[in-house]
C-alpha cells in the first residue's frame, strides 16, 4: 500500500479508495499490478507510451503559448478504472440525455413549445449565439436529429456522477480517445496482464455504419466529408486522424462550392457531389453568405443546400444552442415535459441570472459560486467567486447587472480524484470523463470507454488540456478481451483514394509544397556559396576580379531571391553582409530564407496527415534548429554558414522522405509538377543572372565555376567534359544534355510527362494550356544548342540571344503555373 501512500483520502471523493482507505474491489487488479510492478516499471511504460504517441505524431495545439502551439498528446499509464455494474447506469442516463437534447434540438427550431408553454424563458434560447433562425422550421424535420455528441461527467463528493457539460457543437475527443486505447493496449500485455475490459471496437464499427447509412445515396459509394478549420486548430490532429480512421475526405471550406442547390467538392477531374458531412467548423462559421459574412471557414449557400434536404450533417448547423448552459436550471422540468420522467444523471446546480430571485441569490453567495457566460463562444472564462479579491468581485458584479440573461452561478462541487503517475510517484488529480454517444437504429449507444482528463496540479479544480491537464484511458471492466479498434473493425470499401479525387486544395498545397521546397535548397545553397566566397577571398590575387566576381553572385542572389532592390543599389555592396544576412533571417521580407520556410511549414501543416512520421521528425527538427538560430541577436558569418550547412542537409532529408511517404494517389504527382517547375525557373534565373554576360577570360572561368558548384553540378561536369571549364559546354551540360538528371532538358522532359498524367474528365485530343506552354519550352530545346545561342557581335557585352531565349522560356513557365491554377486548382469554369 505504501506505493499508493499519497492517495489516501481528502475531502473530495477518491476513485480507488473507499472511506476507509481500502482499495476498492473494482480497482484491485490494477493495483495489484502497479504494486508488481513497482515505480520504476511504471515510468518505464510512461517512457514507452510517450515514444509511441511522439512516433504516431499525436498532438494538441495550444493557443498563445510561448513554447510553440504544437504541443505533445500526454496520457497516463494509470487508467480510470469503473465497474460494469456503475457504467450501465451512467450509460443509462446518458442516453436519456441524449433523447431529452434531441428532442430539445428539434423543438427549438420548429415548434417551440417549450417556449410558448413557458418551460424556459425566451431570453435564454434568442440571446444566444449559437441559435441560428437561419435555419428554422425547415421542411425535413429530420435535419432536427442529434446523431452524435459528448457529455463531460463527474463525480461528486456525494458518489453520484454529475453532468458538466453538453458538447453538441462540434464534440472532440473521440480520436484521441481511439488513440489513447490504442496506446495502453501495448502496455497492457506486461503491466496489466489479469485485466480484462470492454471494448470499444463495436461502438466505432456502429458509428461508421451510421455514418454511411445517415448520408444521402447519391451513388454507390457516398462521399462523407470532415469539415475542419484548417491546420491551426486545437484539435486538428484528431480531424486527420478520424478522417484517415472512418475513411472520410477532410476538407476545408475552400475545397467545396455549392451548385444547384448541392454541396460539391472540388477534385482534379472536376465536382464530386458531397452526400454527407461532420462538422468541426462551429455553426456560425459554416456560411459566409447567411451567417457570419466574414467568415473564410465554411462554404457560402451551405445553409441553402440544408434547406433543400441536399446534404446529411451529422452535427447539423444550429445544434450548438444545447451546449448553452442556462438550460440547465430548466432541465427537470424539460424532462418531466418532453419524457415524463426523472433525470438519471443529476446536473451542477446552476442559477440562471435572468431571473430576479435568482440573481439577488447569485451575487448574496459570490463567494461560494463560479460564474460563467451562458455562450462559451463568446467567452469561456470562468470566474471562481472564491478566488476573487474584492475589486475583482466589483467589475464582475457590475458585468452581472448590466446582462443578467448571459450570466450563470452554478455549485462548486469538487471532482473526484484518481491515482495518476506525476513526477516518478502516484498522486490523486481531479478528474473528468468525456463520454460519446451516437444514434443507432435501435437509440444511442453509449461507447464503454471515453476521454478522461485530469488537472495538471493537485486539489485543482481546472481540468483542460489547454491549461496543461493529461489524459486517461477509461476502462470499464468486463469479460472482454483487450483487442485494438483497428484489428476488429470492418474497413469500408466505398473510399475511392485515386488522384482524381483528391481535393483541389490539398493538390494545391502539394504542389506548392514542392515549389516551396525547392526555392528553399536553392536559397540556403545560393546563400552558402556567397558567404563562403566572401570568406575566402584570400585566393583571389585580382582585387578587381574579386570585387566585380562578388558583385556579380550577389546581385544573382538579388534576382534569385526577388529580395529587390537588393543588391542592384549600389550602397548595398559597402556592407555585403548586412544585405545577406537580411535575406536569411528577415521573415517579413517576401523572397528571404525565413519567408520562404516561413510559406514552406504553412503549405507543409496542411498535408501533415499525408506525411510520414519521420518526415514530421525532420521538419520539426528544421523549425527548432531556425527557430533557436534566428533568436540569436550576434551571428559571426561562419555560424551562418554553419547554420546553413545544418539546414540544407535536413531540407535535403525531407525532401527524400516526402518522395517515399506520399504515394502518387495520394498527389505526389502534384508535388513533383512544383518541384520541376520551381527548379527550372530557378535555374533559368541563375543562368540570366551569371552566363548571359560576356565576361575576359579570368572573370568567366571564375563566373562558370561558380555556377556549377553552386548548382552542384561541378563533380558531374568534370566527369563529362575533361577540359577547363567553358561557357558553350557548360551551357550545353546544364540547359542541353539528355543524360544529365538536372539539366534543363530533363527537368521538363519529366514535367512534360508528370502533366500528361494528370486527371482530365475528357478524353482530349489536344493539349491543354498549360502543356502547350512546357510542349513550347520542351521543343525550344530541342531546337537550339549552345553554340547558336552564343552568336554574337564582337562589341557586344551581353549574349542578346541567349538572354532571350531564357526570359521567353521563363515566361512559357510562368504561365504554365498560372494555366494549371486555372484549371486544376480554381474550377474558374465550373
Amino acid at each position: 500500500m505504501d506505493i499508493f501512500e499519497s492517495c489516501k483520502k481528502d475531502a473530495s471523493f477518491d476513485e480507488m479508495l473507499d472511506e476507509n482507505n481500502i482499495i476498492k474491489p473494482h480497482w484491485t487488479e490494477v493495483t495489484q499490478a502497479i504494486e508488481k510492478s513497482g515505480l520504476e516499471k511504471l515510468e518505464q511504460k510512461q517512457t514507452e507510451i510517450d515514444w509511441r504517441l511522439e512516433d504516431n505524431g499525436v498532438t494538441y495545439n495550444v493557443y498563445n503559448d510561448p513554447e510553440g502551439t504544437n504541443r505533445r498528446w500526454n496520457l497516463d499509464p494509470i487508467p480510470f478504472v469503473l465497474c460494469e455494474e456503475e457504467w450501465e447506469e451512467v450509460t443509462k442516463g446518458l442516453q436519456q440525455r441524449a433523447k431529452l437534447l434531441s428532442l430539445i434540438f428539434k423543438d427549438l427550431y420548429t415548434e417551440q413549445r417549450l417556449i410558448k408553454e413557458g418551460i424556459i424563458p425566451a431570453e435564454i434560447i434568442f440571446a444566444h449565439k449559437s441559435f441560428m433562425p437561419e435555419v428554422f422550421n425547415f421542411e425535413n424535420k429530420e435535419y432536427y436529429t442529434m446523431r452524435f455528441f459528448a457529455s463531460d461527467i463527474s463525480r461528486g463528493p456525494d458518489g453520484k456522477f454529475w453532468i458538466i457539460n453538453d458538447r453538441t457543437q462540434s464534440p472532440s475527443g473521440l480520436g484521441y480517445a481511439i488513440e489513447n486505447r490504442l496506446t495502453m493496449n501495448s502496455i497492457i500485455p506486461e503491466l496489466y496482464p489479469d485485466v480484462h475490459i470492454k471494448k470499444i471496437a463495436p461502438f466505432l464499427e456502429g458509428y461508421k455504419e451510421m455514418l454511411v447509412n445517415t448520408a444521402h445515396k447519391t451513388s454507390d459509394a457516398p462521399l462523407i466529408a470532415l469539415l475542419t478549420p484548417g491546420p491551426h486548430n486545437e484539435t486538428y490532429f484528431e480531424h486527420s486522424y478520424l478522417s484517415s480512421y472512418l475513411n472520410l475526405t477532410l476538407v476545408q471550406g475552400e475545397d467545396l462550392l455549392t451548385k444547384n442547390n448541392q454541396l460539391w467538392l472540388k477534385t482534379l477531374s472536376g465536382l464530386k457531389r458531397v452526400d454527407s458531412m461532420i462538422r468541426r467548423v462551429d455553426s456560425k462559421y459554416c456560411d459566409p453568405l447567411e451567417l457570419e459574412h466574414d467568415s473564410h471557414l465554411g462554404v457560402a449557400g451551405l445553409v441553402n443546400v440544408l434547406r433543400n434536404n441536399n446534404l446529411s450533417m451529422i452535427n447539423p448547423i444550429g445544434i450548438g444552442i444545447l451546449e448553452n448552459v442556462g438550460l440547465n436550471p430548466f432541465m427537470k422540468n424539460i424532462a418531466k415535459f418532453f419524457l415524463d420522467e426523472d433525470l438519471i444523471l443529476p446536473q451542477i446546480a446552476t442559477w440562471w441570472c435572468g431571473q430576479k430571485k435568482e440573481l439577488d441569490f447569485v451575487l448574496e453567495n459570490l463567494d461560494t459560486l463560479l460564474i460563467k457566460k451562458i455562450d462559451r463562444t463568446d467567452n469561456i472564462e470562468i470566474y471562481f467567486g472564491n478566488q476573487l479579491n474584492q475589486e475583482e468581485k466589483n467589475r464582475l458584479i457590475e458585468k452581472i447587472n448590466a446582462s443578467p440573461n448571459f450570466y450563470v452561478g452554478q455549485e462548486i462541487i469538487d471532482f473526484s480524484t484518481v491515482p495518476s503517475f506525476v513526477e516518478n510517484k502516484i498522486e490523486p488529480r481531479n478528474a473528468v470523463i468525456r463520454a460519446f454517444s451516437y444514434l443507432s437504429e435501435e437509440g444511442y449507444k453509449v461507447m464503454p470507454s471515453g476521454l478522461v482528463r485530469v488537472s495538471k496540479q493537485k486539489n485543482s479544480l481546472v481540468v483542460s488540456n489547454q491549461k496543461g491537464g493529461t489524459s486517461k484511458d477509461l476502462w470499464i471492466l468486463g469479460q472482454d478481451e483487450t483487442i485494438a479498434p483497428a484489428q476488429n473493425i470492418k474497413r469500408h470499401d466505398f473510399l475511392d483514394t485515386r488522384l482524381e479525387n483528391i481535393s483541389t486544395k490539398r493538390a494545391e498545397n502539394l504542389f506548392w509544397l514542392g515549389r516551396y521546397l525547392s526555392r528553399a535548397i536553392t536559397t540556403t545553397r545560393m546563400l552558402r556559396f556567397n558567404l563562403k566566397n566572401m570568406l575566402n577571398l584570400h585566393r583571389y590575387e585580382d582585387k578587381n576580379l574579386l570585387k566585380e566576381s562578388t558583385q556579380i553572385l550577389n546581385i544573382c542572389l538579388t534576382h534569385l531571391t526577388m529580395t529587390y532592390p537588393g543588391f542592384l543599389e549600389e550602397e548595398k555592396e559597402i556592407k555585403p553582409f548586412n544585405e545577406i544576412n537580411s535575406v536569411i533571417q528577415d521573415v517579413t521580407r517576401v523572397g528571404s530564407l525565413s519567408f520562404t520556410l516561413s510559406m514552406l511549414s504553412n503549405t507543409n501543416a496542411s498535408i501533415k496527415n499525408l506525411l510520414s512520421i519521420d518526415s514530421w521528425r525532420v521538419f520539426e527538427r528544421i523549425q527548432r534548429s531556425w527557430y533557436a538560430y534566428n533568436k540569436r541577436k550576434i551571428i559571426t558569418n561562419r555560424e551562418h554558414i554553419n547554420a546553413l550547412d545544418k539546414l540544407l542537409i535536413y531540407l535535403l532529408a525531407y525532401k527524400e522522405l516526402i518522395d517515399e511517404s506520399i504515394s502518387n494517389d495520394q498527389g505526389l504527382l502534384l508535388y513533383e509538377i512544383g518541384s520541376k517547375l520551381e527548379t527550372s525557373l530557378l535555374l533559368i534565373s541563375k543562368m540570366r543572372s551569371l552566363l548571359t554576360r560576356k565576361y575576359d577570360k579570368l572573370l568567366e572561368y571564375d563566373i562558370l565555376d561558380s555556377m556549377l558548384n553552386s548548382y552542384e553540378s561541378y563533380n558531374a561536369y568534370r566527369a563529362h567534359y575533361k577540359s577547363s571549364l567553358d561557357i558553350e559546354n557548360v551551357i550545353e551540360f546544364l540547359l542541353f544534355n539528355a543524360k544529365y538528371s538536372k539539366s534543363l532538358l530533363c527537368l521538363i522532359e519529366e514535367l512534360l510527362n508528370s502533366l500528361k498524367t494528370l486527371p482530365n474528365s475528357s478524353n482530349r485530343i489536344y493539349l491543354d494550356q498549360f502543356e502547350q506552354s512546357v510542349f513550347k519550352v520542351y521543343s525550344m530545346l530541342k531546337l537550339n544548342n549552345a553554340k547558336k545561342l552564343l552568336i554574337c557581335e564582337e562589341e557586344d557585352s551581353v549574349y542578346i540571344h541567349f538572354d532571350e531565349f531564357l526570359a521567353k522560356i521563363s515566361t512559357l513557365l510562368a504561365q504554365t503555373s498560372e494555366e494549371l491554377t486555372k484549371t486544376y486548382f480554381a474550377h474558374y469554369n465550373e
